[in-house]
């Protein structure tokens, strides 16, 4: 497999890659003058992309990651898909598509607190980006997420996963002036504390 990031999540890439013996490459990304996102994978990229499964790994926040990340997924499954049509006409136009192997693991899921309608009118706003996400990869690992539930039933298979044990283990070495910087809230405190009082 190949671990692939972009801007907002590259250190955490690079170190999933590292852990698992995997290769990790990095995708373009660059903001235009009027802040529009660009994104393109690197030609001696390519070719991974298209020989093996790939997990990228994206944060969803702030707003302009979930852009991102949704530049990137396009990207990558048209390079899997084989459609590499360019004005420029570099390189060959089209390739046989390469079939499903795309994971997206994102360890900030923003709007994961927008998980229920409290008034009529209301976006469930994790719903909407989760569905948004799932319509370009074939799953999504998610990391220590408010409400799972929300994600229930998507159209994509949906893993989740919890740094609690490392926090706590971190808490118990006595770092815990440290914790809250890991943290999205200050009340996600209480979750590492629940993993020592076990």
């Amino acid at each position: 497999m190949v671990v692939l990031s972009g801007s907002n999540a590259e250190v955490m890439a690079k170190q999933l890659a590292e852990e698992l013996n995997w290769a990790h490459s990095s995708i373009e990304t660059r903001r235009f003058p009027d802040t529009e996102g660009y994104i393109r994978i690197p030609d001696d990229v390519i070719e991974s992309i298209r020989t093996e499964p790939v997990v990228l790994v994206s944060n969803t926040f702030p707003d302009s990651g979930i852009i991102e990340t949704l530049l990137m997924l396009e990207a990558i499954n048209d390079v899997r898909t084989g459609n590499l049509q360019n004005l420029r006409e570099i390189g060959p136009q089209s390739l046989d598509d390469v079939g499903p192997g795309v994971l997206l693991a994102i360890p900030y899921f923003g709007y994961s607190r927008q998980d229920k309608r409290f008034r009529p009118g209301e976006a469930v706003s994790a719903r909407a980006i989760a569905n948004l996400l799932a319509s370009r990869c074939d799953g999504i690992i998610v990391f220590d997420l408010h409400a799972p539930k929300v994600l229930e039933g998507l159209s994509v298979p949906v893993a989740f996963t919890s740094a609690m044990p490392e926090l706590a283990a971190h808490l118990q070495k006595g770092n815990q002036s440290q914790i809250s910087s890991y943290l999205p809230t200050r009340e996600r405190l209480r979750e590492p504390l629940k993993w020592l009082m076990r």
